[in-house]
């Protein structure tokens, strides 16, 4: 069938309707999710809600765990695909979807004033940008199964194949509800891989096939809608049932699936009434009837979002669910442009879920090289800081003697472990600072290479002295730049705790220490990047006060170039297609 160019514009209409949509029938279905049918029709008549119930404390429509983990599923795909994009190589996108799920589970666990403790770290903490983002700190009813299977994992090794290694039994929803963004982040990924991709996503959760199959059905809807094909919806559908059907083949579930799915498009061309139709297709607690009652409604109100979303939700099953499946799809297929502003006004977390549409719009030229990584992409999807929330720490190196008045709090003694006294600037701030200085160091009982302590200044022009010992040079292979790097780390954390905002650094370890100094100067500067962009607002100064022209140039070169998002970035294409992922095994 012949594809249709589509324009930017057109494609980022329908990433924003499909987020939306889908979260406008969550907000909608949340409402209702745990009422009867006679409650529905009896509070709000017989057409049931048409319009959002308003928390009374906050004054909006508010999201349920679907909208939540739909932003988490985002958030991991964009992030692999940045390291992708970075680094040149990239894991299976379940691999980063299985950390930001641990984000999401995070949130249903702790404060956000507690989270704002962690580290915010690729290897060692959480590496979504959402978790900057309070109002996601709230428990919306998040299915039984989610939590359990994220807790199961948590701090274990990610999961190469979550089909051949289920995780539990169950076939519930909640895989299929926030499985859309994949089908939104890789227009260049074969079909048939994108739809196994989203099943392994799904499966993260839900190890029953009928709990991950529909993630690979909503995906290839979705995928299709996206890419402009001439095809009806209904071709659509019919195309997503073999294809999925046939990757999935054997397996002893399949004809139920199948039968679902006839079943939702058969009752879609009848006048039945909505309620009776979506009877017939169950209640949407569990994945393959979600599906069915959202691609009957989809089907059915192919041309009227409102109408769509209204006819998904009314019903004594899983509300939210089948309304966030169905305006994802509806969504999708009639751009954000076609759904009323009604549904706009007032839902929770707008902003956030439009911000995240343009992500995924911005993410796909990322990922084919089409559109450049600035900072404020690496700020998210490298550093999971969702804002830059405070002034920028001005970094600069100087020719000078650190003893005299640099306009700074603080300056950082490279000492040896005595702390003592010694040659070069430890001798030379001993002196400056006068006798108060020794008597203090002796009560200190030395530092380690590498750790850092705090004493007055006395007859300097400054209020603290830090003191760090830095690495002798072996060669290399002592653990010398991780020893340095803690140097600049643990000056850097003494000051936070005691307020210093503005702090100068000597050239640690550069002396008769035999560090090499361009070395030295790259492990200095990316230490104190990384440590100033991941607490942000902190510091107003950091000064290098360097003795000669040569150790200033090498500090002034590694300053002025822009920080890595990861060690040993290079910039190479990654074709999406050639990523491993693995075989389902014969069922």
């Amino acid at each position: 069938m012949e594809n249709r160019k589509k324009r930017p514009a057109d494609i980022l209409d329908k990433i924003r309707g499909c987020l939306i949509g889908g979260a406008v029938g969550d907000a909608l279905g949340y409402a209702i999710e745990f009422d009867g049918e006679d409650s529905i029709f009896g509070a709000y008549g017989p057409k049931g809600i048409t319009e959002y119930k308003l928390d009374g404390a906050r004054g909006k429509a508010i999201i349920s765990d679907d909208t939540q983990m739909t932003l988490f599923t985002a958030n991991g795909l964009l992030f692999g695909n940045t390291r992708g994009r970075l680094r040149g190589i990239q894991g299976n996108p379940r691999a980063y979807v299985a950390k930001t799920y641990q984000d999401w589970l995070l949130t249903q666990n702790i404060s956000y004033s507690a989270s704002r403790k962690l580290e915010k770290d690729h290897q060692k903490g959480f590496i979504s940008w959402l978790c900057d983002v309070p109002e996601l700190y709230a428990r919306r009813a998040p299915g039984n199964t989610c939590l359990s299977a994220l807790e199961a994992q948590k701090g274990k090794d990610t999961i190469e194949n979550y089909i051949a290694r289920p995780q539990n039994d169950s076939k519930g929803c909640g895989g299929v509800m926030r499985i859309a963004p994949v089908a939104l982040a890789y227009p260049k990924l074969d079909i048939r891989k994108l739809n196994e991709e989203a099943a392994q996503i799904a499966a993260t959760t839900h190890g029953h096939s009928l709990g991950y199959m529909p993630a690979a059905v909503v995906t290839h809807i979705i995928s299709r809608i996206m890419s402009g094909a001439e095809m009806s919806l209904k071709d659509i559908v019919m195309e997503a049932k073999d294809t999925v059907a046939e990757m999935f083949r054997g397996d002893r579930h399949m004809p139920e699936l199948t039968a679902i799915i006839d079943r939702a498009i058969e009752l879609s061309e009848n006048d039945k009434p909505d309620i009776e139709n979506i009877h017939a297709l169950g209640e949407g607690w569990v994945a393959e009837e979600t599906l069915g009652i959202a691609i009957y409604c989809a089907l059915k109100y192919r041309n009227d979002f409102s109408a769509g979303v209204v006819a998904a939700v009314n019903h004594k099953g899983d509300s939210d669910s089948t309304g966030a499946v169905t305006g994802n799809i509806l969504g999708a297929l009639l751009g954000f442009n076609a759904i009323e502003d009604k549904w706009k006004k007032d839902l929770e977390l707008y902003d956030v879920i439009m911000e995240m549409a343009d992500d995924l719009y911005r993410g796909r030229q990322v990922l084919d090289f089409t559109a450049e990584i600035d900072e404020d992409w690496v700020r998210k999807y490298v550093h999971a800081k969702w804002k830059d929330d405070g002034p920028k720490t001005k970094l600069i190196a100087v020719r000078g003697d650190i003893t005299k008045d640099h306009g700074v709090q603080a300056i950082v003694n490279a000492a040896n472990t005595s702390l003592l006294g010694g040659g070069g600037v430890d001798g030379a701030i001993h002196r400056a600072a006068g006798p108060e200085l020794l008597d203090e160091c002796r009560k200190l009982n030395g530092c380690k290479t590498g750790q850092a302590k705090l004493t007055k200044a006395y007859r300097l022009p400054c209020e603290y002295i830090i003191h760090t010992p830095g690495p002798v040079w072996y060669g290399g292979n002592q653990n010398e730049a991780e020893l340095l790097a803690s140097c600049y780390r643990s000056c850097l954390e003494i000051a936070m705790e005691k307020g210093i905002r503005s702090i100068a650094f000597p050239s640690i370890s550069t002396g008769v220490y035999g560090y090499p100094l361009d070395q030295a100067a790259k492990v200095s500067i990316e230490t104190v990047k990384a440590f100033v962009a991941d607490h942000t607002g902190k510091f107003d100064e950091i000064k290098w006060v360097l003795f000669d022209d040569r150790t200033l140039k090498a500090y002034e070169e590694q300053i002025e170039k822009k920080r890595p998002a990861f060690t040993g970035d290079i910039a190479v294409p990654v074709d999406i297609n050639k990523i491993t992922l693995v075989n389902r095994p014969k069922q």
